[in-house]
C-alpha cells in the first residue's frame, strides 16, 4: 500500500472528520431553533485493500449517512396531541364567552329577572286594586323581557363571530396548505427520493405542527419524499398540490348553516379536533344549546303566562282587541302547520263574556273550537272562528288582511272579556294577552298592558262578571315559578333555565379538565421527541471534542507520512 496509502488514509480521516464537525457545528447552531431535529453522521470504514493471501490493509473511512434523528410514529401522535389540546383549550375560551354573556350568578342575570318577575305577580296578588303595583309589574317585565332579548341578541352575536372565526381559521390553513404543496415539490426535487433536504423537512414540520393546531391530520410520505396530508381519509395536499378547503355557509329556517368543505371537490370534512373542531362543535352544539335553552325559555314563558291571563280580567275591560298572532292561511284548520302558528290550539272551546255598562248586564257565549279531526270540513279556521264569533250579539269579529283576528262591541256601551279556554286558542292567537312575540328573538310587554296597566288580568273572569279585585289570576301566574310544565318534561320554567345553567357548567369543569389532560400528553409527548430529536449541548460538545481530535489526529498523520516523504525523497 505504500506511503501514498498512508496518505489517503489520513486524507479521508480529515474530509470525514470535518463533515462530522460541520453536522455537530450545525446541530449546536440550531439548539434554540424550534422544529429543528437534529441530525446524525454515521461512519464507516472504507472497504479493505488485499495486499496478500489472508492481509488485509484499512483504506481510511467515509460518511455512510447524514440523517434527521426523526421518530414519525412519535411525531404523529404528537401532532394528534397538538389538535386535541388547541381543541379543548379553544373549547374552554368559547364556553367562557357564554358564561360572559349569560352573566348568572351575578344579580343582573336571568335567574334573577325572572324571579323578580313573578314576585310582583305575587305581590299584585296580595293587593289587586293597586295601581302602583301593576305599574311596577309591567316595568319588572319590560326588564325581563329586555334582558331576554339582550341575551338572544349577544348569543346570536357570539354565533356570527364563531363563523368568522371559523372563516379566518379556513383561510390560514388555506395558506398553511399552500406552503406545504410548495416546500414538498422542493423537498422531492432536493432530496431524489432519498432521506436528504432535511432543511426543508424541518420547515414542512413546522408547518405541519402548525396545521395540527387547525385540525386532525395525518400524513403519507411518498418515495419521493414529498408527502400528503389527509383528514380522515379526504386528502389536503396530493401530489405535490393543495386542494384547499373552504367554508359553505346556507341559511335554512333564518339559521346560518356551516360546513368546511374541500375545494376541489366539495367534499365536507369531518373535522373532530383542533381549533376548527372546536369552533364547529361551538356554533352547532355549544351556543346552539344556549340559544334554544333561551329561546324555550322564552317561548314557554309567552305561552304559560298568555294561557292564564288570557281567560281572566283587568280593573277596565276592553271594547275592542286584535290578536297579536297572524295566521298565514285563515281558511286552514287552526291546527294545520299552515297556519304558521308557533303554537297550535286543541279541541275545546271557551267562554266570551259581552258586559254592558249602562246596565252591568253580562251576556256569555260558549264559543266551541272543533279541532278534533272526525269531520275536517267542520274543522275551526280562522275565518269560521270569526263567523261563530260576530253571531254573538253586540259584537262584531272580522280576519284582518294580515291574518289577524279582530273582535270589537257594536257600541261603547259594550265591553269585553274571557273566560275557560281550555283549548289555548286565545293564547295561541294572542287574544287578551301579557306578553307579544313567540320567542326570545321578540318577547315584549303587551303594548296594550303597557300603556294601561288596569287592563292587567289580576282576577279570573266568569260567566257573571269577575270581581275585578279578585287576585285568582294572580296567583295561578305566581304558581308558574315552580309548576311543573309538560313541554318542559316536568320542569317548572325556573328549573329549566336551572338546568341548562347546572349542565353548562359541567361542561365547563368538562372543557377545563380536558385541556389539563390534553396539555399533560402534548408536554409528555413533546418530552420524548426532543429527547430523540432535541439538541443537546452537552452530548454535541462531547461529539466536538471526539471529531475535533479526530480531526487532529488525522492531520498529524499527514504530517507524519509528509514527513517520511521528505525523508524518502532527501535519501533518493
Amino acid at each position: 500500500m505504500g506511503l501514498i496509502g498512508s496518505l489517503q488514509v489520513g486524507r479521508t480521516g480529515l474530509l470525514a472528520s470535518q463533515s462530522a464537525l460541520q453536522v455537530v457545528g450545525q446541530n449546536l447552531a440550531n439548539l434554540a431553533t424550534e422544529g429543528y431535529h437534529r441530525q446524525k453522521i454515521t461512519l464507516e470504514p472504507e472497504r479493505s485493500q488485499e495486499i496478500g493471501p489472508g492481509l488485509f490493509l484499512g483504506r481510511g473511512v467515509k460518511i455512510q449517512s447524514i440523517t434527521r434523528v426523526i421518530d414519525e410514529a412519535l411525531e404523529a401522535r404528537l401532532r394528534g396531541a397538538i389538535s386535541d389540546q388547541s381543541a379543548s383549550q379553544v373549547q374552554q375560551q368559547l364556553l367562557g364567552r357564554i358564561e360572559a354573556i349569560e352573566n348568572e350568578f351575578t344579580g343582573t342575570d336571568l335567574s334573577t329577572y325572572l324571579g323578580e318577575f313573578f314576585n310582583a305577580f305575587s305581590e299584585l296578588s296580595n293587593n289587586p286594586q293597586d295601581v302602583s303595583r301593576r305599574t311596577l309589574l309591567t316595568e319588572q317585565a319590560g326588564s325581563l323581557t329586555g334582558f331576554i332579548r339582550d341575551l338572544d341578541n349577544e348569543l346570536g352575536k357570539a354565533q356570527l363571530q364563531t363563523i368568522s372565526q371559523t372563516d379566518q381559521a379556513v383561510a390560514s390553513v388555506n395558506d398553511l396548505l399552500t406552503r406545504i404543496a410548495e416546500l414538498d415539490r422542493q423537498v422531492a426535487v432536493q432530496s431524489r427520493g432519498s432521506s436528504g433536504a432535511p432543511g426543508l423537512r424541518d420547515q414542512r414540520d413546522q408547518l405541519l405542527t402548525e396545521l395540527s393546531e387547525f385540525l386532525d391530520i395525518s400524513t403519507v410520505e411518498q418515495p419521493s419524499g414529498s408527502i400528503d396530508v389527509f383528514v380522515g381519509s379526504l386528502p389536503l395536499v396530493l401530489n405535490n398540490r393543495s386542494r384547499g378547503v373552504e367554508l359553505l355557509k346556507e341559511t335554512v329556517n333564518g339559521q346560518t348553516e356551516t360546513k368546511v368543505v374541500i375545494s376541489a371537490d366539495k367534499s365536507p370534512l369531518d373535522i373532530t379536533s383542533g381549533e376548527l373542531g372546536a369552533l364547529i362543535q361551538f356554533k352547532e352544539q355549544d351556543i346552539q344549546d344556549a340559544i334554544d335553552a333561551v329561546d324555550t325559555l322564552a317561548s314557554q314563558l309567552i305561552f304559560q303566562v298568555n294561557r292564564i291571563h288570557s281567560r281572566g280580567q283587568g280593573l277596565d275591560l276592553v271594547d275592542s282587541v286584535t290578536s297579536t298572532h297572524a295566521v298565514t292561511d285563515p281558511t286552514v284548520a287552526l291546527n294545520d302547520p299552515a297556519t304558521d302558528l308557533t303554537i297550535l290550539p286543541t279541541h275545546g272551546s271557551f267562554q266570551m263574556h259581552v258586559v254592558q255598562k249602562s246596565t252591568g248586564q253580562v251576556i256569555t257565549t260558549t264559543i266551541n273550537i272543533d279541532l278534533d279531526g272526525v269531520n275536517p270540513a267542520f274543522d275551526t279556521t280562522l275565518t269560521s272562528l270569526a263567523t261563530d264569533i260576530d253571531t254573538a250579539a253586540n259584537i262584531t269579529a272580522s280576519v284582518t288582511t294580515d291574518g289577524r283576528l279582530q273582535i270589537a262591541a257594536d257600541t261603547s256601551d259594550f265591553q269585553i272579556s274571557f273566560s275557560d279556554d281550555n283549548s289555548d286558542t286565545l293564547a295561541v292567537l294572542g287574544i287578551n294577552t301579557f306578553f307579544t312575540g313567540t320567542n326570545a328573538f321578540d318577547i315584549e310587554v303587551n303594548p296594550v298592558l303597557a300603556a294601561n296597566p288596569r287592563l292587567i288580568a289580576a282576577a279570573a273572569a266568569g260567566a257573571a262578571g269577575a270581581n275585578p279585585g279578585n287576585n285568582n289570576n294572580a296567583l295561578e301566574i305566581a304558581a308558574l315559578r315552580d309548576m311543573g310544565l309538560t313541554e318542559l318534561n316536568g320542569l317548572s320554567l325556573s328549573q329549566h333555565w336551572s338546568r341548562h345553567v347546572e349542565n353548562f357548567a359541567v361542561r365547563q369543569a368538562q372543557a377545563r379538565q380536558q385541556f389539563q389532560a390534553d396539555t399533560v400528553v402534548r408536554e409528555g409527548l413533546t418530552t420524548q421527541q426532543q429527547s430523540i430529536s432535541g439538541v443537546n449541548a452537552d452530548e454535541e460538545s462531547i461529539d466536538l471534542i471526539q471529531y475535533q481530535r479526530a480531526f487532529q489526529a488525522s492531520a498529524r498523520l499527514l504530517t507524519v507520512i509528509d514527513e517520511m516523504l521528505e525523508t524518502l525523497i532527501a535519501a533518493v
